[in-house]
C-alpha cells in the first residue's frame, strides 16, 4: 500500500492576517504563533473535557451572589484572582469560535488609571475600584481569525473543518455590513465580560460592568482602530455595602419565560 502522503502546510500570506496598526508586527506575531502551535500539535485535535466540575445549585449559588456594586473598599485584588477570571472569561463561547475579543485590563497603580477612569465618565464604579478591565470587539480582525482557523484544522488533518471555516464562515462575514460585524462581535464580547465577573465573585470579590462610557477616549487610550467596538468596562475590587444601591430587584421570571 502506498504511503500517505503527508500534508504540507500552506505557507502564510500576509493577506490573510491584516495588521490593525499598519507595522506587520501583529501579523508576525499571529503567523508565528500559529506555525509554532500547528507544528508543535499536528495531532492534538480537540476533545471532550469535563463539563461539570461544579454542581447545579453550586452555580446558581454563585450567580445569585453576583451583584453591580458601585463603591469599593481600598483593599487590592490578588494578582492571581485576576488572572483567573480573566483566563475564565477567554473560556467563553463566541460565534464560530473566531474569539473576537480583547481585554485590555488597567492595573492598580497603571499609569493609564486616572485616563481610564475618566474614560468610565468618572463614575464611582470605575474611581473607586481596584481594577478596570475594558472589553473590547476586533470586528476588523474577523478574516484573521477566519484564516488562522483555516491554517490550524488544515495542519491537524481537519479538511472539513477547514473548508467549512474557508467557504462558509469567510462569506458570511464578507457579506456583512459593518454595523452587523460589530453586533455579532458584541455579541460575544458580551459573553467573555459576564463569565469574567462570574469568576471574580467566585474568588470573593465584587464587579461592576459600565456601559457608560466614552468609547473614543477608550480607543485613544489604548492606540485602538475606529473600528474596534468598546462593548463595555468592569471594574473589579472588595465592595462595600454602600456599592449597592437597593436590594436586587428582578420581575417574576414569569415575565419573561416562554415555553413552547
Amino acid at each position: 500500500m502506498k504511503a500517505k502522503k503527508r500534508r504540507r502546510l500552506r505557507p502564510f500570506r500576509a493577506s490573510q492576517f491584516p495588521s490593525s496598526n499598519g507595522s506587520g508586527n501583529s501579523v508576525r506575531k499571529l503567523k508565528d504563533r500559529w506555525a509554532i502551535r500547528t507544528r508543535a500539535k499536528r495531532e492534538c485535535i480537540p476533545t471532550m473535557t469535563d463539563t461539570t466540575p461544579t454542581s447545579g445549585a453550586a452555580f446558581e449559588s454563585l450567580a445569585n451572589a453576583r451583584r453591580s456594586v458601585r463603591r469599593f473598599s481600598s483593599a487590592s485584588v490578588p494578582e492571581e484572582v485576576m488572572q483567573s477570571a480573566l483566563r475564565s472569561a477567554h473560556l467563553a463561547p463566541s460565534s464560530n469560535n473566531l474569539q473576537p475579543w480583547e481585554f485590555h485590563w488597567v492595573r492598580s497603580g497603571s499609569a493609564h488609571r486616572e485616563a481610564a477612569v475618566t474614560a468610565c465618565l468618572s463614575q464611582p464604579a470605575a474611581a473607586t475600584s481596584a481594577e478596570l478591565v475594558f472589553f473590547v470587539g476586533r470586528p476588523d480582525l474577523l478574516e484573521a481569525r477566519c484564516a488562522a482557523m483555516v491554517v490550524h484544522f488544515e495542519a491537524v488533518g481537519n479538511d472539513g473543518t477547514a473548508s467549512y471555516y474557508r467557504d462558509k464562515v469567510a462569506a458570511n462575514i464578507a457579506g456583512m455590513s459593518a454595523e452587523d460585524r460589530t453586533a455579532w462581535v458584541d455579541k460575544s464580547v458580551a459573553l467573555a465580560a459576564a463569565q469574567f465577573m462570574l469568576a471574580t465573585k467566585a474568588a470573593g470579590f465584587d464587579s461592576c460592568p459600565m456601559e457608560g462610557l466614552d468609547p473614543d477616549k477608550v480607543r485613544a487610550l489604548f492606540g485602538l482602530p475606529a473600528e474596534a467596538t468598546v462593548t463595555m468596562a468592569a471594574s473589579v475590587g472588595e465592595g462595600t455595602p454602600e456599592g449597592l444601591y437597593g436590594p436586587r430587584l428582578r420581575f417574576p421570571l414569569a415575565d419573561h419565560l416562554r415555553e413552547h
